[in-house]
């Protein structure tokens, strides 16, 4: 189950962490940066739903960018949240930019054709 270690919403930053995954929510740029870090699964990304979903409702940008360069595994639980998250970002004209998908969130991802159902919907994917 999650905890939450550290949550300052009024601040530039963010943060929560659940067993081996941590959020970390970062404002003080132009668009909001949501950094995940750890394994995305189906025990962690109830909380990572929780969490993007409430930083699009909140976000006065056009853009959400969503770093997962520090993720070391991810599931199918987690490709879901991000569509779900596609889906919501969408209906609130918000672009969603995934930046740093490496390793094996990278071949789930490519496999899946992440990035082309990111684009159908004027989002983005970026590989590193």
């Amino acid at each position: 189950m999650f905890r939450q270690t550290k949550i300052r919403v009024d601040a530039e930053e963010a943060s929560s962490r659940a067993g081996d995954a941590a959020v970390r929510i970062d404002r003080s740029s132009p668009h909001p940066i949501v950094v995940l870090t750890g394994r995305l699964t189906v025990d962690t990304t109830p909380r990572l739903r929780s969490v993007l979903i409430r930083v699009l409702r909140e976000s006065g940008t056009g853009v959400l960018v969503v770093d997962l360069s520090r993720v070391s595994h991810f599931d199918t639980s987690g490709f879901a949240v991000l569509l779900e998250v596609l889906n919501c970002a969408h209906e609130r004209s918000i672009r969603l930019r995934l930046v740093g998908i490496s390793g094996q969130p990278r071949r789930l991802a490519e496999l899946a054709q992440l990035d082309q159902i990111f684009n159908a919907f004027g989002s983005e994917v970026a590989f590193s």
